[in-house]
């Protein structure tokens, strides 16, 4: 009797738990909702903040396997990372490549339900990292050893896919000690923590949804520092520490995301190089000549990595078979050919409505051909090289996905992809009627009205930087040149507030154009749609020497006191919309940086335009010399590459958060600025 009635009151009990369970599962439920795939980024439970998808990533694709490698491009990967590991072994260098996975890998469950289940064992990250170690290469996976520790340390910021300092710890901790060298010790750290509302990946959430989710980080401070900075070190992307009680040297390379490692590796070599981005730098190892290497390859960065692009060599006197990198569509009827072959090659696609030839530049290609609707069946690619025979053809298909539509982007000459978007202004179609352009001018006006209302000092300079098509107008295609138009929107703004009282209009297609005459590289990127640093230097000296009439050591710098060269990276976003593998859609960038530092200590990337969120915050800079101007500047994206040569030049500049145009009356009343500068790329003029 007793047993029964002990067992009927456990019975009861399970049930009463039951229910509980079962009313409180919605709430749980609720409490991590299912990601709305409509927004780029995720929010996970904890206060995590997942990216789901960047200008040139696509760290949910990664995540569930969708975006796998394919032979050609793993075997390409592979064979340039063993290239720079067989570099520095020649060099006597032992070699460690150290593979730290995403957030997204390590915190699946802080993710929702309906992202964590899309998750795949097979992915870039275990393919890159199956294929080095069967090449024979040393490897370590951070996986098991990252998800072992993730709830007793935080691995990540929760707002990025960076590293924060325990991560770095225990990555520098794992890899010194697979290489046999001495470890960091937690014992010579205090631990903090901080929040930061600011945070790129929050702002981007806040500006998606209108909720704020804070950042959060724990960072790591050396009790003891046992290292410092080496002056000697003078070369991009490097920076070195020497360690009295360190032993040789040690070069740790690294990708995006993981520079928190840095201050952890440092103790343990008499002297540490650290690059940024996985290369082999003859200049670097034969200086330092490191005795170790350790290359860091995080999962969200896999785009990054280099890739072998030479052709394939061949017979003397016939010319190098190219290497297509990518095939992607334009439209149903229309196919992108990228790739590789010899400098001063005619590129000839055979098989399409009609064939098509073009030449590369520095090696690179791109051909645009019509193709039949249901697909590409029967296109060849050969190259030509000045003076040798035509090479073998190369084969080329691609299935076209009716689901992805028209990419938005105009293929032109020479390689030049052009935004869709800029084409009306191009054409003229978004040239004014006198009435529309006069209410324009007149409410730009009424702008500059209001600023000198409670600053009447202060200037105001619309800067309007051109499209593309503007500045290089003999790349569109034929048939698009044949409709350019002579009357442009931009053209009627220029005119209207030519010698204005109140609004300073710099004519920078006059600038730009003029400048093409003797820039020593293009202005424009080719598969981006942004003006490069050389086009940006010249719109900032444009703008300068304006200024520059009421403060004289405003004058812009000459281009002798930059570094002016090129850079091959991956492809902008142009190549991106195109849905193209940026990784093997490269360009030669153009960049230009200053000799003698800069006084803001803004740092640079070498992506196309804006990989780093950074600059889309709004930031302010101070220089200490009294005879410069003030500024403000409200911006969009063609504002980045301007950034670091502007804030040289003002005592004190705020660059507004991008893509926003307040009126911020009480800053100027507060500030009395002697400038407001509203920068705007041509094709959003109708934005204003």
């Amino acid at each position: 009797m007793n047993k029964r009635r002990i067992a009927s009151y456990i019975c009861f009990f399970l049930a009463f738990v039951l229910l509980v369970l079962a009313a409180a599962a919605p709430i749980w439920r609720k409490s991590t909702p299912d990601y709305d795939e409509k927004y780029d980024v995720i929010e996970g439970s904890g206060g995590f903040l997942f990216r789901a998808r960047g200008a040139s990533s696509d760290e949910l694709g990664d995540f569930s396997g969708k975006n796998l490698y394919t032979e050609d491009a793993l075997s390409r990967t592979v064979a340039a990372l063993t290239s720079i590991a067989g570099k520095l072994r020649d060099g006597g260098c032992g070699v460690l490549f150290v593979f730290v996975p995403s957030k997204m890998t390590v915190y699946r469950d802080r993710l929702p339900g309906n992202v964590a289940r899309l998750y795949s064992a097979e992915r870039k990250y275990t393919e890159l990292l199956s294929a080095l170690e069967g090449a024979g290469e040393r490897t370590l996976d951070l996986t098991e050893t990252f998800s072992r520790i993730k709830d007793g340390e935080q691995i990540y910021h929760t707002a990025s896919d960076d590293l924060n300092d325990p991560g770095g710890f225990r990555l520098a901790e794992a890899s010194l000690s697979a290489l046999g060298l001495g470890a960091p010790k937690e014992t010579d750290y205090n631990i903090s923590e901080s929040s930061d509302t600011d945070y790129p990946l929050c702002r981007e959430y806040r500006n998606e949804t209108g909720k704020t989710v804070p950042n959060r980080t724990l960072t790591l401070t050396e009790k003891e520092p046992a290292y410092e900075e080496d002056a000697e070190c003078a070369f991009e992307d490097t920076y070195a520490t020497v360690s009295a009680g360190g032993v040789g040297t040690l070069l740790v390379a690294y990708t995006d995301g993981a520079s928190a490692c840095r201050k952890f590796f440092s103790p343990s070599a008499k002297r540490a190089v650290f690059r940024e981005g996985i290369a082999a730098d003859d200049a670097v190892t034969e200086k330092y000549a490191p005795d170790n290497a350790v290359l860091v390859i995080c999962e969200n960065a896999l785009g990054k990595l280099p890739r072998d692009t030479a052709p394939a060599p061949t017979e003397e006197g016939v010319s190098s078979t190219p290497a297509v990198t990518d095939v992607v569509h334009s439209d149903s009827d229309r196919v992108v050919i990228f790739g590789t072959a010899e400098a001063n090659s005619a590129i000839t696609v055979r098989g399409g409505e009609e064939t098509v030839t073009v030449r590369t530049t520095n090696g690179l290609f791109a051909a645009e051909v019509r193709v039949p609707v249901d697909g590409t069946a029967g296109l060849s690619v050969t190259a030509k090289t000045d003076g040798k025979a035509q090479s073998d053809p190369v084969s080329v298909s691609a299935e076209y996905d009716p689901g992805t539509g028209y990419k938005n982007v105009v293929v032109g000459k020479d390689g030049h992809l052009h935004y869709q978007e800029t084409v009306p202004d191009f054409t003229g179609e978004t040239a004014y009627p006198p009435e529309t352009l006069a209410g324009y001018v007149g409410y730009i006006r009424s702008i500059a009205d209001r600023i000198h209302s409670v600053s009447p000092d202060t200037k105001v300079i619309f800067l309007v930087a051109p499209n593309h098509l503007t500045i290089y107008p003999e790349t569109a295609p034929d048939d698009l040149y044949a409709m350019r138009s002579d009357v442009t929107r931009l053209g009627q703004f220029t005119e209207a507030f030519r010698d204005d009282d109140k609004i300073i209009f710099p004519d920078l297609t006059r600038e730009l154009t003029e400048a093409l005459k003797t820039a020593p590289f293009r202005l424009y990127n080719k598969t981006d749609t942004h003006w490069n640093e050389l086009g940006a230097y010249y719109a900032y000296a444009a703008v300068m020497r304006l200024i520059s009439r009421d403060f004289p050591s405003a004058a812009p710098d000459p281009l002798s006191d930059f570094n002016v060269f090129t850079k091959l990276v991956p492809g902008g976003d142009m190549a991106n919309f195109l849905g193209a593998d940026l990784n093997a859609v490269n360009e030669e960038g153009v960049f230009v940086r200053s000799k003698n530092g800069l006084a803001s200590g803004i740092n640079k990337d070498y992506s196309m335009n804006f990989e780093n969120a950074w600059f889309s915050d709004q930031h302010e800079f101070t220089v200490d010399d009294p005879s410069l101007p003030t500024m403000i500047m409200y911006r969009d994206s063609f504002s980045t590459n301007l950034m670091s040569f502007m804030a040289e030049k003002f005592r004190k500049s705020v660059f507004h958060t991008m893509w926003e145009y307040p009126e911020e009356l009480e800053l100027y009343r507060e500030m009395q600025p002697d400038y407001v500068i509203i920068e705007r790329v041509e094709r959003n003029l109708g934005g204003i």
